[in-house]
């Protein structure tokens, strides 16, 4: 029984040896993989015009307020730029409303920063409308002393709260 699995081992062995395995003929060229069609990716949809109005609101907020002198509330040449960009994004988008506060810094009493953060609101609102914005869609409120942007007691704070803010929301 050995020699007769011994016989049929050696006979595999032989076939094997012997058998070939034809390459493809030089002139047919191995087949491509099927093309597979590139993925569509979904297209965001369009922001809607409050969500271009929003951006566009955040990207001022940066530079969103206009600074004062100590106990002034006139608008300085280099303060005209925040207004007018301002003005730029209210004509662009009617639904915008626009809050201007005015801020005050600590010195005073609160009866007068009050008084005075109104009248540098007031001042930036009448710049609007000078700019083209309707003043039915411009509100201002005065903060006084009560919001501080810096929080030490010396100049470089006081003149950082020493400010009217635009506030911007579509209506």
């Amino acid at each position: 029984m050995n020699r007769t699995l011994l016989i049929a081992f050696a006979s595999m062995l032989a076939a094997a040896a012997c058998t070939t395995v034809k390459p493809l003929p030089a002139s047919t060229p191995a087949p491509a993989p099927a093309a597979q069609p590139a993925p569509v990716a979904k297209a965001a949809p369009a922001p809607s015009p409050e969500q271009v109005f929003q951006q566009k609101a955040q990207d001022l907020d940066a530079n969103a307020s206009v600074y004062f002198a100590f106990d002034r509330y006139n608008i300085l040449a280099d303060q005209t730029a925040a207004i007018r960009n301002h003005a730029d994004l209210a004509i662009a988008y009617p639904n915008d409303h626009i809050t201007i506060q005015g801020n005050c810094d600590e010195r005073g009493s609160a009866e007068y920063n009050l008084a005075l953060g109104q009248h540098r609101a007031d001042a930036v609102k009448h710049a609007l409308v000078a700019e083209g914005v309707s003043a039915s869609r411009i509100d201002t409120v005065s903060f006084g002393k009560s919001k501080p942007r810096a929080l030490c007691h010396a100049e470089r704070c006081w003149k950082e709260n020493r400010r009217a803010d635009f506030v911007d929301a579509w209506q």
